[in-house]
């Protein structure tokens, strides 16, 4: 058995699985066949045909696969030791969630009790942590409990591999199935059947297609809304399992869909903590500009936002200001952070009306914000439907973008003029240390020069350039000349080999635990570096898996 990654998304990814002879795309699905229940003519793998089970659901036997077991969760680790001993092949092994144990080696894991786990949201949930932090990155199983209406909550929660039984189960009983609901039908069960299998298979390429493209999170929270349990799940992943998703979420991604389940999802809390904990405004601000959100990205873009900026380009010292943008789900937007992700990439229902989730994770992350960052003076250009946020001297009436309330905002900006004049090259180079601050917790340009116009900023030290703004991006990218400013946090060690093109994770040693994908990373030789690039894993995954690309260079030694 052979699993390579080609794309990831959230925390779960796209691959291809070589078994038995054959490449599977995964997210895949294992389809059940017998004499009587055929599998669809398009079936990848057969279970039952291409893969023999062993044994039954209660007694386990010599096979292929062996079946996973039924028993209850609740039982003690004992008796999950016995059972799990009693279930494995070269190519397949059961796992329990209850059972805290190290796997290592290329085989499919099949997830035992699923369909018990299934039944509780908190349980399963549970069971998947605790299994993926067993088995590393290897493909998960779980058995028994797809339908299509679910599977791109299963896979977003890192499941890989589902099969065709709850679907024979659910067609038995005459359902006819779909993406959002199942209903009764009086049809014959083999139409019934092959009318969810397309539909079971219809869902499966919607679920890979948005892992590719970035946007697997928003088809989970779509399905989400009409399964109570689905939402559960997802809400518990959310709010008891951050540091794990966050570990395995790429620091890039696709356009985000923000609804109401959207505020604790992993890249989104992500972006909140690092404003407060990486994050500092620039040197040479003064005066706090709070500005509300546009539909439009970045900001800066929007017909409303040209109209902040003409104001303050109109300021004597404009360099003095700040503009921060409140918003939700994301909270506190510093002008500088508005081409990172994920704040270029999110668009939410606006309604002016604010929930008290919302009001209370704006509010909480604003005063965190100035207890940290200090200012002489705040102004709020915020509109009324905002008026929670009740700090700083308002600007605003009815519209934002108003003649009346640009006026107020001009007369409002002229306490500029009290402070000592900013040249652009010092705000540019403040600008810079806080966008370093943020991407990498540490900035290093002392002594260097900051050159180009926002956001595209280019940075040069001893007359070499070590680092440029690529706005695609939406990051610092580094040159050779650079690498050696992150070695001590974004470093990944290597084998004796001069890396060109890509590094594929068989030849790596070990990796800082705080890359994620799509970081810029260092990569090094007993303490030589060798080349700089982007991550395609995160650094545990790097060191667990030996297959797969793991790093993406760009120039070399």
């Amino acid at each position: 058995m052979k699993f390579e990654v080609k794309s990831r998304c959230c925390f779960t990814r796209k691959g291809i699985l070589s078994i038995f002879e054959r490449e599977v795309e995964t997210p895949a699905i294992f389809w059940y066949a017998s004499k009587r229940i055929k599998a669809p003519e398009w079936a990848e793998v057969r279970l039952g045909e291409d893969i023999k089970a062993g044994g039954s659901f209660f007694y386990p036997a010599e096979g292929d696969m062996p079946s996973p077991l039924i028993y209850p969760h609740f039982f003690p680790e004992e008796f999950h030791e016995f059972m799990l001993s009693t279930g494995g092949s070269d190519t397949f092994q059961i796992v329990s969630g209850k059972i805290k144990k190290r796997y290592g080696g290329e085989k499919i894991y099949i997830l035992a009790n699923s369909m018990e786990l299934y039944s509780n949201p908190r349980n399963f949930v549970n069971a998947i942590v605790n299994v993926r932090n067993s088995i590393g990155y290897s493909p998960l199983y779980a058995p028994a409990i797809a339908l299509p209406y679910n599977i791109p909550v299963l896979a977003y929660m890192g499941i890989d591999i589902f099969d065709s039984l709850a679907t024979i189960m659910m067609s038995r009983e005459g359902y006819l199935l779909s993406s959002e609901h199942f209903v009764p039908s009086e049809l014959p069960f083999e139409e019934v059947l092959m009318h969810n299998y397309k539909v079971m298979e219809e869902e499966l390429r919607k679920t890979r297609h948005a892992i590719q493209h970035g946007w697997l999170r928003s088809l989970a929270e779509s399905r989400a809304m009409l399964y109570p349990e689905l939402a559960s799940m997802i809400r518990l992943f959310d709010e008891e399992h951050y540091e794990f998703a966050e570990k395995r979420w790429p620091v890039n991604g696709g356009q985000i869909k923000a609804t109401c389940m959207s505020l604790n999802r992993a890249d989104i809390r992500r972006f909140r903590e690092r404003v407060i904990s990486r994050y500092r405004k620039p040197e040479s601000a003064k005066i706090l500009l709070l500005l509300p959100c546009s539909a439009r990205k970045p900001y800066s873009a929007s017909k409303s936002h040209r109209l902040f900026r003409k104001v303050i380009n109109e300021s004597a010292n404009k360099n003095v200001i700040h503009e921060v943008i409140l918003t939700s789900p994301l909270g506190i937007v510093p002008r500088e952070l508005e081409n990172f992700y994920p704040a270029m990439h999110y668009d939410i229902s606006v309604t002016g009306k604010w929930s008290e989730d919302e009001k209370k994770m704006l509010l909480d992350m604003l005063n965190e914000y100035l207890r940290i960052n200090d200012y002489d003076v705040i102004i709020n250009h915020l509109p009324p439907e905002m008026d929670f946020v009740d700090i700083g001297r308002r600007t605003a009436k009815k519209h934002v973008t108003s003649e009346e309330s640009l006026k107020m905002l001009q007369d409002a900006l002229r306490v500029s003029e009290e402070y000592e004049y900013v040249h652009h090259g010092k705000r540019r180079y403040d600008n810079a240390h806080s966008m370093l601050l943020f991407q990498f917790g540490k900035s290093f340009i002392e002594g260097c020069n900051v050159k180009g116009r926002f956001p595209g900023y280019r940075i040069f030290c001893d007359d070499k350039q070590i680092a440029a703004y690529v706005q695609s991006r939406g990051m610092f990218s580094l040159t050779l000349a650079g690498a050696d400013r992150i070695k001590d946090s974004y470093w990944v060690e290597i084998d004796d080999f001069i890396p060109k093109g890509s590094v594929f994770a068989a030849g790596i040693k070990n990796a800082s635990d705080e890359i994620r994908s799509g970081d810029e990373v260092v990569v090094i030789h007993n303490e030589e570096i060798r080349a700089v690039g982007v991550a395609v894993m995160n650094g545990e995954e790097m060191v667990r898996s030996r297959r797969g690309e793991a790093i993406k260079t760009r120039h070399h030694i």
